[in-house]
């Protein structure tokens, strides 16, 4: 008569293998590399940062911004002023500084998810390492071993994010948006575990695996709640106030061109008009360094594993298909702004005879506005 333990040990190696199979495909986070750059360079631009110390109110649209400001208040009269200021000045300065906050709170998601999979892989590979290592034990072929670790995807991902500026004197709607990533990475912090694997049989050290995989997928999923939850939320505040994230969104009040209460010399008009064209630049720059979101998943994984397979994906891609209109309609509402500027000077100094209609043309199509989605 004979017998066979091969079922048995099939068992075994099947049940070890649905426990370890989820792990073995994760992803190495390379692929945030370049949507991580571009929303970096797209908001440190507008002066923002999503990494390591957060930068706020500098750089040069800002300060070309407050060039223009400067001259406009102080050397140039006129009834047009007012409703310019208004908006081509105040209104867009708050929609710069939204605009900024939404390429950092995007830049936070990348570098997040950048740092977050090396160190899950290396929390796996010590897990498994210590799953092996009382096996070993518990098969007699090797000392006793023990110990826990601390998690690293957790110290890796609060290392790599940062709370975007406050928001200062900016607008409500702006200021909320500053504030989630403040939420967001408070979330984060409190985020801690350890994860050993022990016992003193193979059955209690199968389950002591179970419970290290599940502290280490617990604070992925954490994680990467408290990411998207914030880029949800900034996409619930920037649709719900587009006209505080989109100039075109915002009505240009009541201007009147050459009604005889303008007074200006044309070197103060030109400062405004260079500094203008500073800003038009950036602001084009700032769109094309900000580009498209990934047409895929950069962080693809096991089902089972992180929030979802797509992990933070589909708020990300949303956000940033949000910002991006944002920032391309702001990019030509702005420029409108200046040939406005520049046709109403025009028309002071008699410098173009269409000056005129050029002025009123211009005030019919800012009246127009794009829906946002469409």
């Amino acid at each position: 008569m004979s017998s066979s333990c091969e079922a048995q040990f099939n068992e075994i190696r099947d049940a070890i293998d649905a426990r370890v199979n989820p792990w073995l495909e994760l992803p190495d986070g390379s692929e945030c590399t370049d949507p991580q750059k571009s929303v970096s360079t797209a908001a440190s631009i507008f002066g923002a940062s999503g990494t390591g110390a957060s930068v706020q109110n500098n750089g040069e649209i800002v300060t070309a911004n407050g060039k223009v400001s400067d001259v406009l208040i102080t050397k140039i009269e006129g009834k047009f002023k007012p409703p310019f200021l208004d908006k081509y000045n105040s209104q867009f300065s708050n929609i710069s500084y939204g605009l900024g906050a939404a390429c950092a709170i995007l830049e936070m998601n990348y570098s997040a998810e950048h740092k977050m999979w090396p160190a899950a892989r290396d929390d796996v590979a010590n897990i498994m390492q210590q799953a092996c290592d009382a096996w070993a034990t518990q098969a007699g072929t090797a000392a006793a071993a023990s110990g826990t670790a601390t998690l690293t995807v957790i110290a890796a991902v609060a290392g790599a994010i940062a709370t975007v500026a406050t928001a200062g004197s900016a607008a409500p709607a702006v200021a909320a948006l500053v504030g989630l990533s403040t939420v967001a990475t408070g979330a984060m912090a409190k985020i801690a575990a350890d994860a050993a694997v022990s016992g003193n049989s193979y059955l209690s050290i199968m389950e002591s695996l179970d419970t290290a995989l599940g502290k280490l997928n617990t604070a992925l999923v954490d994680q990467e709640n408290a990411l998207n939850q914030m880029m949800l939320d900034a996409i619930s505040t920037i649709t719900e106030k587009p006209a505080e994230f989109d100039l075109d969104k915002f009505q240009l009040g009541d201007y009147a061109g050459s009604d005889g209460s303008i007074t200006m010399q044309e070197e103060d008009a030109q400062i405004v008009s260079n500094n203008m064209s500073r800003i038009s630049t950036a602001l084009g720059s700032a769109s094309t360094s900000l580009g498209s979101a990934p047409a895929s998943n950069p962080t693809p994984r096991h089902y089972g594993v992180g929030r979802s397979n797509e992990g933070t994906h589909a708020a990300a891609s949303e956000l940033y298909a949000l910002t991006a209109q944002c920032l391309t309609l702001t990019d030509a509402e702005y420029a409108r702004g200046q040939k406005l500027f520049e046709a109403t000077v025009a028309d002071y100094f008699h410098t173009d005879a269409e000056a005129k209609k050029t002025v009123n043309d211009l005030i019919a199509e800012e009246a127009k506005t794009t829906s946002l989605g469409s």
